[in-house]
């Protein structure tokens, strides 16, 4: 598996080259086995290092489970935080529906687009139904502070209190759709009878994803 986008600052030393390569095997071997079933020599044969590595590097397999979210946080981070810090000015509705889209597309292209978002996503999906402190780290992490952010910008886009019911439970809703793409890729492509997911099939799917954003928008504007 190839280093998570956008490609981590480059490791200066063997020992940081071997901590990241522990990490990736830990997201992919976690997410299609479980943690449980995953053992450290595994992870160490996948990552081609000493299996008292893992000890050394993380403190044991519980470090290294820990170390693999704040992997997923630093990469989810580093894909919508730029935007979503710069979107923090924005006040006018047209252009915090803009910055919304903008920043809800990169994470299209990086889930659908990536073939590492496939580990990620088997990683996420089983820490999510465990919920433990995989799911707490990263929740707390990324996931409240950026579903605040795209609240404030549905807010603006619509007129409506950023924190109520309507527009918190939009998100959500925007948010499922995307990561539903991800994980339900396989019936997706079947349904489509597409052979493959392409930059011609995600395009068809983020043109989706925008007209179901902006009808939401319309349909919750209060102001003309």
């Amino acid at each position: 598996m190839p280093s998570l986008p956008p490609q981590p600052p480059q490791a200066a030393k063997p020992g940081d080259q071997t901590r990241l390569a522990l990490a990736l095997a830990g997201i992919r071997l976690f997410g299609a086995k479980g943690f449980e079933a995953t053992s450290t020599r595994e992870i160490a044969a996948a990552a081609n290092a000493n299996i008292a590595s893992i000890a050394y590097h993380f403190g044991g397999k519980d470090g290294l489970r820990l170390a693999c979210a704040d992997l997923v946080v630093s990469n989810l981070e580093a894909i919508t935080g730029p935007m979503l810090a710069a979107a923090e000015a924005v006040k006018d509705p047209g252009s915090a529906q803009e910055a919304l889209e903008r920043t809800i597309m990169a994470v299209i292209d990086f889930l659908l687009g990536r073939p590492e978002a496939r580990d990620i996503a088997a990683f996420m999906i089983r820490e999510v139904g465990e919920q433990g402190v995989v799911m707490d780290k990263v929740y707390r992490a990324f996931i409240e502070p950026a579903h605040a952010r795209l609240c404030r910008l549905l807010g603006r886009a619509t007129g409506l209190d950023p924190a109520s019911d309507r527009i918190r439970l939009g998100v959500f809703s925007i948010v499922g759709q995307v990561v539903y793409f991800r994980i339900g890729l396989a019936v997706v492509a079947r349904g489509m009878e597409w052979d493959r997911m392409g930059p011609e099939e995600i395009a068809r799917i983020k043109e989706t994803i925008v007209a179901n954003i902006r009808n939401f928008i319309a349909a919750n504007r209060t102001q003309p």
